[in-house]
């Protein structure tokens, strides 16, 4: 039925037409009409425009939900690279020691010869010793004197430590003092601490007298020497060991009793095996390669090693002339040192002499010729025991 022809007639027959008759008249048909319907049909009965197509009826956009902010999100950073090192290879210029540690100090544990490949991974603070591989070493590893070694780039190389210790104290040798196997005069000399040696503190004995310390000779790289003679701070954050080098739970105080100062004694040099046909080192001056070198060991009569032999070349600036070298001999100890010069398998005469603590001592010599320096502890009651440090400079 067409609700506005309905009203239509209504209008003809003279009624008024108005919401309320229609809203009326459906109630009387009982029509369930929706609202929007009833609004429509409102306007229909009023007058009806055409619809316009250009308008585009506004919609009521949304009020969009606050949106909430994310938390940040801790973000995993990249793992550290792993610090490689490439280890260098060198070139050994002359007959070298190799020792337990950056310094002469440190006990010899090998000889490398002129011409031998050395694998360097590392060097000391100073620069003057590289670490080398070096597997019967501590560690399997190695030190020699980086003046010897002919290498390529090694700026980036990196600065190697001593293995630490979980004290972490250190001390320094007053004077020269055997190391021992053990927390007593009576145990086996592994080596010999010259004066102002620096000494890594692992452990005392239970009376705090002796003091192990980090040893490469000694068994387990340990070694014990008396506490009266080195310079340290206080130790008593050390561990009390057994001579076996086992923790031990201290004992109870008693009665305090008298100290006992341990009396240091000089044993004798450990033997290094060389001789005149396998000298110690063997240097062959030149102006572009090799023009010092300094070398240390020790010597000991009548018991120990009893000599050292040097080999050296030297060389002169021109044709014809001698070559002039500077001697310097230091030496520590209670005996003397006796040097002889060495030409074609026999001593030389009338050359001088050198003694300890001779400095610069000037020596001409033929250019091109292979001396010799046979070093000896001169012999006197007891034993004698010298360790020293020969400096040889060749002049251009």
């Amino acid at each position: 039925m067409n609700l506005c022809r309905q009203c239509v007639d209504y209008l003809q027959l003279g009624y008024n037409c108005s919401l309320d008759k229609v809203m009326n008249r459906l109630f009387l048909w009982k029509l369930a009409i929706p609202a929007v319907t009833l609004a429509m049909l409102a306007i229909a009965c009023g007058p009806v425009a055409p619809p316009d197509a250009s308008v585009t009826p506004a919609l009521a956009s949304p009020t969009p939900a606050p949106s909430q902010t994310p938390l940040p999100t801790s973000t995993p950073l990249p793992p550290s690279p792993t610090a490689t090192v490439t280890p260098v290879e060198g070139t050994v210029s002359v007959q070298i020691n190799v020792r337990s540690g950056p310094n002469v100090s440190y006990s010899s544990i090998g000889i490398l010869n002129s011409g031998e490949k050395v694998q360097i991974i590392g060097k000391d603070p100073s620069g003057g010793w590289y670490g080398i591989l070096y597997p019967s070493g501590p560690r399997g590893l190695g030190w020699v004197m980086a003046v010897y070694i002919q290498a390529g780039e090694t700026a980036g190389l990196p600065v190697l430590a001593l293995q630490e210790t979980g004290s972490g104290l250190t001390g320094k040798a007053a004077q020269t003092l055997n190391v021992r196997s053990g927390p007593g005069t009576d145990y086996e000399v592994l080596g010999m601490i010259q004066p102002d040696t620096s000494l890594v503190l692992t452990g005392k004995n239970e009376a705090a007298t002796w003091l192990q310390i980090e040893y490469a000779a000694g068994e387990g790289g340990k070694g014990w020497v008396a506490a009266a003679y080195v310079q340290m701070n206080d130790t008593a954050s050390l561990p009390v060991l057994n001579a076996a080098g086992t923790p031990v739970t201290p004992t109870a105080p008693g009665p305090t009793a008298a100290p006992v100062t341990p009396t240091p004694t000089l044993g004798p040099a450990n033997a290094d095996g060389d001789s005149s046909a396998i000298p110690a080192i063997q240097v062959i001056f030149s102006p572009s390669g090799t023009r010092q070198f300094s070398y240390s060991s020790d010597v000991s009569s009548p018991r120990g090693d009893a000599e050292d032999w040097i080999t050296f070349t030297p060389y002169a600036g021109l044709v014809g002339l001698p070559a002039r070298l500077l001697f310097s001999l230091v030496c520590t100890g209670n005996g003397n040192l006796a040097v002889e010069l060495w030409q074609n398998g026999g001593p030389l005469a009338g050359w001088g002499r050198l003694v300890c603590d001779d400095q610069d001592k000037s020596l001409e010599l033929t250019a091109g010729t292979p001396y010799q320096l046979r070093l000896c502890a001169a012999p006197g009651d007891g034993l004698r025991y010298v360790r020293y440090t020969l400096t040889v400079r060749n002049e251009p």
